[in-house]
């Protein structure tokens, strides 16, 4: 029996990468990582409806909260023996309003830009959690760290373990600095948290690699998705939708709007042979202007120094998170 595990499955680009492993194996059973129940149920309602035979089931998590994050995996090794794919996949991104003038100045100046990235986006600087990290770092970064770690045995045990973590096509090394690995001083803590996935999952996949581990860790981009993410008024995600269908007419293919078509990378990477895949590859959901999906290859160049000292401190913070616990 293959395990899916899907971090903010109930919506979105992890919804649709709920869809696609069902539509290429409905025997799969799917954990719906969540943090809201109610919506959750709903979302597996929807899905059952269209997969009536899926095994679907519902766990709790706050992926920016560690001991939500502990007692998740806790649950995970009561109930399965193996895990098969974990997609890394919810986020936060801590947006406190638009900047406007730089929104009309992008539309004149660059709007590809505009639409692809959040540049005009105001986001919040200096956010802590109730554990002392970064707020926007702990969602998009660490709680998955520690699923990862904390629920290694279990994908070993597949043979075939395969970590999937969104990144996003707005990250590229000049989003990040090791001096400031949590992006508590960052005026961009998202696009620095989704360059800090990118350093883990090939960092990480290197280690599995040497230490003869059945596991493998890549990195997807969902590219433009019409999502409320950053929790701005829905006549601005409605405006923008619009804008999103426009520029995929003419020809930018990053505008995937749909949660559906955003997965497509994720289920592209969970069911490729191995042989064909990359670890220093980020694969992108793309879609054409006649809104056809394909998936396309965005090699990586990063400093893998600060990928081994970025997963060092994770891992230093893991442990002490695991001590605390006892």
């Amino acid at each position: 029996m293959k395990v899916a595990i899907v971090t903010g499955a109930n919506a979105g680009v992890g919804y649709g990468v709920v869809e696609h492993l069902l539509e290429t194996d409905e025997s799969l059973t799917i954990v719906m990582a969540c943090r809201n129940y109610s919506r959750a149920n709903h979302a597996k309602a929807r899905l059952l409806q269209r997969f009536p035979s899926a095994n679907i089931a519902i766990e709790l998590v706050d992926v920016g909260n560690v001991p939500s994050v502990l007692q998740f995996c806790q649950n995970i090794k009561k109930g399965y023996q193996q895990i098969n794919y974990l997609f890394c996949n919810a986020g936060i991104l801590s947006a406190l309003g638009i900047n406007w003038a730089k929104t009309f100045t992008m539309l004149v100046t660059d709007p590809v830009a505009l639409i692809e990235r959040s540049d005009a986006t105001i986001q919040a600087v200096g956010e802590i959690n109730e554990d002392g990290m970064g707020k926007v770092f702990a969602a998009n970064v660490f709680g998955h760290y520690i699923m990862m770690r904390d629920l290694e045995l279990l994908l070993a045990n597949s043979k075939d373990g395969r970590v999937v973590w969104t990144s996003s096509v707005t990250a590229d090394e000049s989003c990040f600095d090791i001096n400031d690995w949590q992006g508590i001083k960052s005026a961009i803590p998202y696009e620095s948290s989704k360059w800090a996935c990118d350093l883990i999952a090939i960092a990480c996949h290197e280690r599995f690699q040497a230490e003869n581990l059945p596991i493998s860790s890549f990195t997807t981009s969902p590219g433009v998705v019409a999502s409320n993410i950053g929790d701005l008024p829905g006549w601005i995600t409605q405006l923008r939708k619009l804008l999103h269908y426009l520029m995929r007419f003419i020809g930018v293919t990053s505008q995937n709007i749909t949660g559906y078509r955003g997965a497509t990378a994720d289920a592209y990477v969970a069911m490729a042979p191995l042989s064909i895949l990359h670890s220093t590859t980020r694969y992108l959901a793309l879609t054409d202007r006649w809104g056809t999906s394909f998936v396309g290859e965005q090699p990586l160049v990063i400093d893998m120094n600060a990928a081994l000292q970025l997963t060092k401190k994770c891992e230093l913070a893991y442990q002490a998170h695991i001590c605390k616990s006892l």
